[in-house]
């Protein structure tokens, strides 16, 4: 029996849409249940390839949609021209968000998993689309918070990113640890840096070997993966050391913890706390 849309009452463009909706969520459950059934796949790896596929069909539904309602959104516009700006502005907005998605991915900054800084939000990527990212947020001291964050691509082009997980399964971390005036500086320091070499022994080699890839990879010198302690003068009369030292991606905040409780341990053993 053939459909008479005007007797219907519904617009051939509302059926378009709903089969565009429908073709695209049947799509991204079909392509999910996929991912899942694969299990030699790695985590990012499924989460890459649903990421990419989830943005291409919503593109393409994007796309169907202007093509379906663009005599409406046309007329819209006209008889709209009050919100111009707005739309302007809009359009500005989204257009640097989409600008930021191409410039990571086409400069493969970081990948899902890896742990990034950007605008004062740190966290392990988890999610990305066309107009945002979304991360797992992580303390200072590098601690899960149990929220997440998602914040537009836009930030990719307007502000510096940090990616913490370049060197894959290692990296460099940092910790500041202040000293009293009354307590022997060079003792302290010669503590911390026995105490570190104690417990980052077994990353120093690993850490070194993905700190001269990358260094081949940027054609950059890299520093050494030993620990290395510095003395700061924050500001007269406060002394602070500065350790960096090498640790597995996933256990910096037990490495940090390990070589402090050690260090202090040292310390009152010396009479120096």
């Amino acid at each position: 029996m053939k459909l008479d849309f005007s007797l219907s009452g519904l617009a051939p463009e509302l059926l378009w849409t709903i089969a565009v909706i429908a073709a695209v969520v049947l799509a991204n459950i079909g392509i999910s249940a996929m991912l899942r059934s694969r299990g030699w796949l790695s985590r990012e790896t499924k989460l890459r390839a649903s990421v990419f596929w989830r943005n291409f069909s919503f593109l393409l539904a994007l796309i169907a949609l202007i093509i379906v309602w663009w005599a409406e959104l046309l007329a819209a516009a006209l008889s709209l021209a009050a919100l111009s700006v707005a739309v302007v502005l809009a359009g500005k907005e989204l257009f640097t968000s989409a600008l930021g998605y191409i410039h990571r991915t086409t400069s493969g900054s970081f990948s899902f998993g890896d742990v990034i800084e950007i605008n004062g939000i740190r966290g392990e990527v988890i999610d990305q689309t066309l107009l945002s990212t979304t991360v797992l947020e992580m303390s200072e001291e590098h601690l899960f918070t149990g929220k997440v964050v998602q914040f537009p691509n836009s930030f990719f082009v307007v502000h510096a990113m940090k990616n913490n997980s370049r060197l894959g399964d290692y990296q460099l971390a940092m910790v500041n640890i202040p000293v009293a005036a009354d307590v022997n500086l060079e003792a302290a320091r010669r503590i911390l840096t026995e105490v570190s070499m104690s417990v980052c022994s077994s990353f120093v080699a690993p850490a070194q070997t993905a700190l001269r890839e990358l260094e081949g990879e940027q054609f950059v010198v890299m520093p050494s993966a030993e620990p290395r302690v510095s003395i700061r003068l924050n500001e007269p009369g406060k002394t602070t050391l500065l350790l960096r030292f090498p640790c597995p991606a996933n256990q910096r905040t037990r490495t940090e913890q390990e070589i402090l409780s050690k260090y202090l341990a040292e310390m009152h053993a010396a009479g120096m706390t």
